[in-house]
């Protein structure tokens, strides 16, 4: 590797170092003391940046000097979103994106007894005793500090994050108590690649489709925009132009380098959506430092100036060159800087020694929670309970209504929700009567979008309530799929149990009219769930369960 690689972390450190003890210090004329809580703050700020940027070059060491580690996709450059934790509760339910560590080490910085670096380098590692997924995936997530552990690919993480936020905005119409604080606002924090993605662009739609409507959904978006997804440019103005001007999202846009700004924009952002219960875009601008991932060549697709010339847009930088307005001495900084690393490096090497999984069905034991023969048994149970004399059977349409209604009646978490399900009843008639009876609260249309109404089921799920969303049709589910197969059936094994997706999706499927409907509404391929760990398929009409395998 050359010396004058500008991708490697010694090239970021050097140039950061560098340019720190070059700032000019400031004697402040304040009286003693005077700044004390914003200077104090700063250094709250610093020190999770420098944390988790520490963690980011101690994972390529690690590769270096051990041959360990599994996951080189770094937060570096993103390092500003650190202070979005600092403008919320660290009970606020967060959802977050792959390069957010800074918010994650603010998060845990805000718990005491917290260690958010034992939490990532053992995620690094692999570690059978890290605390969200025991080793079997690097995810920002804690069930104490209220993060989600997400997989965030191309943003399927934020159909979830609508419905929390969607769950805490009829909380009061439902007279429940949920597992977030009644007044949480849910974080859910992504790149502008994924900005693109249809998922991103249907929940982010949907949300400002539920403000329209004057419902409350207290939901801050925050697209981390470094300008570059892997290799493909983000057209500058581009996140503005898409979001900026959206009917009911509110948009506030901001320079992840402009320290006073970011701290103070993402406090008013913040309180905004937990004053006015609606939904609100942070366009935080970023940058990003060594590359997609570890094994990326970022010299293939960009100029060394060009990355050279990104090392004076460093946050780190940006913080550093606030704390020297305050009369913070650079050598103070470049001295708080090395101590960090020092621990962080140090930490990491008494980590090593921690045993990894070492076996299949340790892998798997997380999504082994609940059993599709067991379910089985319940549901022959279900029938043989409710069997009725011959001459008064019902439909199958009829036999689930009725289902439904003693569901609803029995349990006040339960919510029925799709397409046409409420005043029509369903293409079928299976909610027939369904919302005149409960409220419009716990029967409810949505919008025609497949990834919003198992988003909005996940987000439920996990909440505390019991959602039993419908598909309308099996071919409608295609375009959703990867809700159920990445996002709900891995819930449970990223987070060894502590976050779960308990719900029933109702969808009709083989057989519409006699000679008419086509595929979309004929199709039978449910061989695409099927065999997916974590999902048990039960096939009504048949009163079987079609999963294969038992896991």
């Amino acid at each position: 590797m050359s010396p004058n690689d500008p991708t490697t972390p010694a090239a970021l450190e050097s140039a950061l170092i560098n340019a720190i003890a070059w700032l000019p210090p400031i004697v402040s004329s304040a009286e003693p003391g005077a700044d004390a809580d914003a200077v104090g703050r700063l250094w709250t700020l610093f020190d999770a940046q420098v944390t988790t940027r520490h963690v980011d070059m101690t994972a390529r060491w690690l590769r270096t000097e051990y041959g360990r580690g599994y996951y080189t996709i770094g937060s570096a450059g993103h390092e500003a979103n650190a202070a979005v934790a600092m403008a919320l509760r660290p009970t606020d339910p967060a959802l977050l994106h792959y390069r957010s560590g800074g918010f994650y080490v603010a998060r845990a910085h805000q718990v005491a007894g917290h260690r958010p670096v034992d939490d990532i380098v053992l995620g690094m590692l692999a570690a059978a005793d890290e605390p969200m997924a025991g080793g079997r995936h690097k995810v920002f997530g804690h069930h104490a500090l209220a993060v989600m552990p997400q997989t965030s690919t191309i943003a399927s993480h934020l159909p979830r994050a609508l419905g929390v936020a969607a769950a805490l905005g009829r909380r009061a119409a439902l007279g429940i108590t949920l597992d977030w604080p009644d007044d949480a606002v849910v974080v859910c924090s992504f790149g502008d690649a994924s900005a693109n993605h249809s998922t991103a662009t249907g929940a982010i739609n949907a949300a400002a489709h539920t403000a329209h409507r004057g419902d409350d959904l207290p939901l801050l978006f925050v697209c981390e925009d470094n300008g570059i997804g892997i290799s493909v440019r983000t057209p500058d103005g581009w996140i503005a132009a898409a979001y900026g001007t959206r009917p009911g999202l509110h948009y506030a846009a901001v320079d992840g380098q402009d320290v006073p700004t970011v701290l103070d924009r993402t406090a008013a952002i913040a309180d905004w959506v937990r004053t006015n219960r609606r939904p609100a875009f942070l366009h935080l601008r970023t940058v990003r430092y060594l590359g997609h991932a570890g094994s990326d060549a970022e010299l293939g697709y960009r100029g060394a100036e060009e990355i050279r010339a990104s090392f004076a847009l460093d946050p780190i930088l940006g913080t550093a060159r606030a704390l020297a307005a305050t009369g913070v001495a650079p050598s103070a900084v470049i001295e708080r800087y090395h101590s960090l690393g020092a621990t962080v490096r140090d930490r990491a090497v008494e980590l090593l020694e921690r045993p990894e999984l070492t076996s299949a069905e340790e892998v798997m034991r997380p999504i082994a929670l609940r059993r599709p023969s067991m379910v089985a048994i319940a549901a022959a149970r279900s029938v043989a309970a409710a069997a009725i004399p011959a001459a008064s059977m019902r439909t199958l349409a009829q036999g689930i209504n009725a289902a439904l209604a003693e569901t609803l009646a029995v349990n006040p978490g339960v919510i029925v929700f799709g397409e046409d399900v409420a005043a029509k009843g369903g293409v079928y008639g299976v909610t027939k009567g369904l919302a005149s009876r409960f409220g419009g609260e716990r029967v409810f249309d949505t919008i025609l979008d497949e990834q919003s109404i198992l988003g909005l089921a996940l987000g439920a799920a996990v909440s505390g309530l019991i959602p039993i969303p419908e598909i309308q049709y099996l071919a409608y589910l295609h375009n959703a799929e990867d809700q159920l197969r990445g996002e709900a059936a891995t819930l449970s094994f990223f987070s060894q149990g502590a976050y779960r997706n308990g719900m029933v999706i109702r969808i009709a499927g083989y057989g519409y009219q006699k000679g008419f409907g086509g595929h979309f509404h004929n199709d039978d391929a449910v061989g695409v769930l099927r065999d997916i760990p974590g999902i048990v398929v039960y096939d009504t009409k048949a009163n079987k369960v079609l999963r294969k395998i038992d896991v």
